[in-house]
């Protein structure tokens, strides 16, 4: 009885730690169509991430919903490097992992902490813009609901789905995705409508993780039967969500 009370518990602990979600925030309007615009730089952030690093820029208007994920710290970027970056969106907020967008894609070499300091080291910012593009041009769209998964690349020229990733001098690692609002809402916006964005976190990959990555096959299968091997723990593999009022003009 004493092991079903254990489990229990760390089940709890672990929902109420992979679920935690922040009181809603309002997006910021925007006007602009243009995806490249300075504005998406230069506005301050929505949320803030502490223990992963990470802040969160949304913007709406009628057409899109652009979401802006940026860190400066080197670790998260490492992850990111090594184990992907989801992105799961739900336009219900009820927290459920119905769409997502998996990019960058993970690693088939991951990274230790001292040889990625050494590659980060190795360019100039132009040239680790350059090498972004170079690392990362496929990226997943997973829509559960219809259950369709696709695979895109940043090569090609795609109006429903883009993704930028860039480093700035402020900025180590800025990550651009947008998506037109006609994906989560089919009638023109009322104002009432609240959207949770949630960031699939790991913490540090096992050793099951990174012999799975050795292989050619299991770098193709889906983000989710990557993250962290069969042998995934509880506390390796968090999420966080964060609600967002969307804005109408």
């Amino acid at each position: 009885m004493s092991q079903i009370i254990q489990f229990a518990f760390l089940i709890s602990l672990f929902t109420l730690n992979s679920c935690a979600v922040k009181n809603q925030i309002s997006t910021y309007w925007q006007n602009e169509r243009d995806f490249s615009s300075k504005i998406y730089s230069t506005t301050e952030a929505n949320y803030y991430n502490a223990e992963d690093q990470i802040s969160v820029k949304v913007f709406n208007n009628d057409k899109f919903i652009d979401i802006i994920l940026e860190t400066n710290s080197t670790n998260t970027l490492r992850k990111i490097y090594n184990l992907g970056l989801s992105v799961w969106i739900d336009p219900e907020a009820k927290l459920q992992n119905n769409f997502a967008i998996n990019f960058p894609m993970p690693a088939k070499f991951p990274f230790t902490a001292e040889k990625f300091e050494n590659y980060l080291s190795r360019f100039s910012l132009t040239e680790l813009n350059e090498e972004f593009l170079d690392r990362f041009q496929i990226f997943e769209v997973v829509n559960v609901k219809k259950n369709e998964s696709l695979s895109i690349s940043t090569l090609q020229e795609d109006d429903t789905y883009q993704v930028k990733i860039s480093s700035k001098n402020e900025v180590l690692f800025s990550y651009h995705l947008r998506i037109p609002m006609s994906e989560f809402y089919s009638k023109n916006l009322s104002g009432n409508e609240i959207i949770s964005i949630g960031v699939a976190s790991i913490n540090e990959a096992n050793e099951e993780y990174h012999s799975a990555l050795s292989s050619k096959e299991y770098i193709n299968k889906r983000m989710e039967r990557l993250k962290a091997g069969y042998n995934q723990t509880p506390f390796e593999l968090t999420e966080w969500w964060a609600n967002f009022k969307i804005s109408t003009e």
